[in-house]
């Protein structure tokens, strides 16, 4: 899923009203991570055409300032924010705490309003009861609010995840001959030489074309593997270092399937940001990196966050796994039942996440509030 190149330039604009830094951060980084609804939370000092606004009603100044915002712009639409909505009848507003799957219906259902609307509306959200059923639904909202699940919906179904185990095959081969500093060559099925795995070095020697290596990338699992008992016929046609092949070749045994180890429901988080700028690039890497390395988040939140194809982020989960980045609980190895394990399983059982803390992060409280955890 590509960005289209004008989605910041037709970007709906908002102003925050009444809200400190803390709660504009929730907005912007729900703006942010949802790609199907165009909107940017004006910055601090900038001088920009509003097209919408958002005030939060219960702050010291808030509801002032609403009050004086609509009456000198009556023209641009208005979303309060409140624990009580039924307290302001004069506004939309949109009960506490915000969540995604209320908040886009809510603006999407507000802009439709014609410019001479009167100010005085009926609450976009008076209660927090269950999702409806389709007949008690209001007809807008159930059709923004559909909108916003019917995509990932017809993609995929978390209980129809295909899965490999990368402690069986070619893949658990080369990471054992990693771990143990051995000396490997990989071979296409013909059985020319491809690679030449040299982990004490930490570089892999490449002997194919790039047009071979894409070619064998699309089958691995076919790929033979031997030690590395002599040197070589001929020169390496280039050299990489271990952690970008490792990243390629784990990407490329995925192939869009969910590895065995990581949790589908349990958190995981990225020890470090990936070099992006030297690994080959995968989609949606950068915004997985920036989601993941802040803060823990299970596989199915952050395809709910971020709207990513599922493959994509397995295909990135599975690359971080394999150059050593990733994080995840103990409960990745009875998510799908194995029938064989190898010395590769302990290691990997060993990389846990650390236990919460009882006091969230920023970061986490944000992700509590947007995801209506």
């Amino acid at each position: 899923m590509n960005e289209k190149p004008n989605a910041v330039a037709t970007s709906l604009v908002v102003q925050s009203i009444g809200m400190d830094a803390r709660k504009e951060a929730v907005f912007r980084m729900a703006f942010k991570m949802n790609r199907r609804h165009a909107y940017r939370l004006l910055e601090d000092g900038e001088k920009e055409k509003v097209d919408l606004a958002i005030a939060d009603l219960d702050s010291p100044e808030g509801l002032a300032q609403a009050r004086t915002f609509a009456r000198e712009q009556p023209h641009i639409p208005l979303l309060g924010t409140s624990t009580t909505p039924e307290q302001y009848p004069e506004f939309r507003v949109l009960r506490k705490p915000i969540r995604m799957e209320t908040l886009f219906p809510a603006l999407a259902q507000l802009l439709q309003q014609p410019a001479n609307a009167p100010a005085s509306l009926p609450p976009v959200e008076t209660a927090s009861p269950p999702p409806p059923k389709p007949e008690a639904s209001q007809p807008s909202t159930k059709a923004a609010d559909a909108d916003l699940r019917v995509s990932l919906s017809r993609r995929w179904n978390p209980e129809q995840v295909e899965y490999f185990d990368p402690d069986q095959g070619i893949l658990a081969l080369v990471q054992r001959a990693v771990r143990d500093q051995i000396p490997t060559q990989i071979l296409n099925p013909e059985g020319k030489l491809l690679w030449r795995i040299l982990p004490g070095d930490g570089l892999v020697e490449s002997y194919g074309s790039s047009t071979e290596e894409n070619k064998a990338l699309t089958d691995p699992e076919r790929l033979q593997v031997r030690v590395d008992s002599s040197q070589a016929n001929g020169q390496p046609k280039h050299q990489q270092g271990l952690q970008e092949f490792l990243w390629s070749f784990s990407a490329a045994v995925a192939r869009g399937r969910m590895s065995r180890r990581i949790p589908l429901h349990h958190p995981v988080k990225l020890q470090r940001w990936p070099n992006l700028t030297r690994l080959r690039p995968l989609p949606e890497a950068l915004r997985l990196s920036a989601f993941l390395a802040r803060s823990p988040a299970s596989p199915l939140l952050t395809i709910r966050m971020l709207q990513v194809e599922p493959a994509d982020l397995f295909n990135f989960l599975a690359a971080s796994d394999g150059i050593g980045i990733l994080q995840y609980g103990p409960a990745a190895t009875s998510t799908i039942p194995s029938n064989q394990t190898t010395p590769a399983t302990s290691e990997a059982s060993t990389r846990t996440v650390e236990p919460p803390s009882p006091k969230r992060g920023l970061l986490g409280r944000l992700l509590a509030k947007i995801a209506g955890l």
